[in-house]
């Protein structure tokens, strides 16, 4: 366990971009002990609110708990909601605000901690000529700082063809350590990248498959190739919650890193802690099942966590000191 610990000592070395949608997420908590009278719906009387980044904004959060150096690429709305958003990214920069877009927030009304209901907002629409232009000003001004470059693409149109390509352009002439974490992989399968991370359902939509009715590891484990080549990546690693994590590479049989389970509606985000501290990690060393191992630790972390959460630097320096630690 020495060597993840030597590892997690250098995180703080790492300068790292997401670029992709940042949202709000907000979580309307209250008791729910009553039938409406009009319809039979709950009756929720709401007792708290709580707001969180969400999307890429919370790969960023996580990436800053992590002590990485993080820049933020984004389009928010001239809003309440993109205000509040930049309110709860303290020490984030990069983010752009446009009259003509509204924020994406994703708004949870929760009983406990189950979910009753969620309601989406937000411009979805890509970009406008302008805002590409300065997004892309922004890459090319500074690919360089950075170590590595997380593209979090939920398909609410920040990434667009434009902004794309000139990923593509300065990845074929500044190589850098590349994680895709997108809802469609397949328009970054010619951009030379490093990793990804689709979850079990994206694995699906990548390979053109229904839900199968067998083992979902058996399944990944069996078509990696395949994966492997539509994805165009060195490194796939496929999430599957309570299963785990299945670590594709080149030229090696498949890894599973085993998960330990958790409540459903606590998973919200996991996937993002996942990506950022894989992407850390993969600055740091070149040992990937280390990295995953890492990043699959943090996600552990953050599914005990109720809402939108985040694992700390020190979080994961005390699980693996736990581990070390006589019994």
């Amino acid at each position: 366990m020495s060597e993840f610990l030597s590892v997690l000592e250098q995180f703080s070395r790492s300068h790292i971009l997401v670029i992709g949608e940042a949202m709000l997420d907000r979580y309307l908590y209250g008791d729910a002990t009553r039938l409406c009278q009009e319809t039979p719906v709950p009756v929720v009387t709401l007792s708290q609110t709580i707001d969180q980044p969400g999307g890429a904004a919370n790969t960023a959060m996580n990436l800053q708990s992590l002590g990485a150096e993080v820049t933020l690429l984004s389009v928010v709305g001239e809003d309440w909601e993109g205000m509040r958003l930049q309110r709860v990214l303290p020490g984030i920069q990069g983010i752009f605000t446009a009259s003509d877009r509204t924020t994406l927030t994703k708004q949870r009304v929760m009983n406990g901690d189950r979910l009753l209901l969620r309601f989406d907002q937000g411009t979805t629409a890509a970009l406008s000529t302008e805002l590409e232009n300065k997004l892309i000003t922004e890459l090319r001004t500074h690919w360089n700082h950075y170590d590595a470059i997380i593209i979090s693409d939920y398909g609410y149109g920040i990434l667009t063809d434009r902004i794309i390509n000139t990923i593509h352009q300065l990845q074929q002439h500044h190589p850098k350590i590349l994680i895709v974490d997108a809802k469609n992989l397949i328009n970054y399968q010619h951009l030379d990248v490093t990793a990804v991370k689709p979850n079990y359902q994206q694995m699906l939509n990548l390979l053109n498959q229904e839900d199968i009715n067998f083992s979902r590891i058996q399944f990944v484990k069996h078509n990696a190739a395949e994966i492997l080549e539509k994805t165009g990546a060195k490194i796939v690693a496929v999430t599957l919650d309570r299963e785990g994590v299945i670590l594709l590479q080149r030229d090696r049989a498949p890894y599973q890193i085993r998960a330990n389970p958790a409540c459903p509606t606590q998973t919200i985000g996991a996937g993002d802690t996942f990506t950022a501290t894989f992407a850390i990690a993969l600055t740091i060393t070149n040992n990937s099942t280390i990295a995953a191992e890492l990043a699959a630790a943090a996600a552990a972390i953050v599914v005990q966590k109720p809402g939108t959460a985040r694992c700390t630097l020190e979080e994961l320096q005390s699980m693996f000191n736990h581990v070390l630690e006589p019994s």
